[in-house]
């Protein structure tokens, strides 16, 4: 148990140290490439989604969706990409090739789609590489743009990411 608080103290102060570090393009670029982190335990429309990739007029192959599981739970995974807690290290470090290839790939818009704060799933979303990120979650700071808005209602998001993707010049 010691252990596993000094883990998660190690993680949340990369965290920390990832979101001083953190230098925000300002550029108007478009939108080539989206990376989705949610939450399996509270989001399973992966047709939604997907779908999401043609209203932001991006490639569907330029989508990537990873999604927190929870192994004891004998729930069917929906979600091609996935994790568990115990692929996370010290320190910031991950240890399966799906995570690390996830995280370093440079995309122009991450959505954080979950609910709940999960120090796992905040360490993704601190974590991986992207110029602009958005997020549902409201007390987090690893987020450009906070839209909080019930994540079962897609519509609604869908229609402020739009609205606001288009005041910031990047759709």
């Amino acid at each position: 148990m010691i252990l596993k608080g000094l883990k998660e103290k190690s993680n949340k102060n990369y965290i920390d140290k990832c979101v001083k570090n953190r230098v925000v393009d300002s550029n108007t670029n478009k939108i080539n490439t989206v990376g989705v982190i949610v939450d399996q335990s509270e989001f399973k429309d992966l047709n939604w989604l997907q779908s999401l990739s043609t209203t932001l007029n991006v490639n569907p192959t330029n989508l990537k969706i990873i999604a927190l599981v929870n192994p004891k739970q004998k729930e069917v995974n929906v979600y091609d990409l996935y994790f568990t807690k115990k692929d996370l290290g010290w320190k910031g470090t991950v240890k399966t090739d799906i995570l690390k290839t996830f995280t370093n790939t440079d995309f122009d818009l991450l959505i954080s789609f979950y609910k709940t704060s999960k120090l796992s799933l905040v360490f993704l979303s601190a974590i991986t590489k992207a110029k602009f990120k958005v997020g549902v979650l409201a007390e987090e700071q690893v987020n450009d743009l906070i839209l909080d808005i019930d994540i079962n209602n897609t519509t609604i998001f869908e229609t402020e990411l739009v609205k606001y993707l288009n005041i910031l010049n990047k759709l």
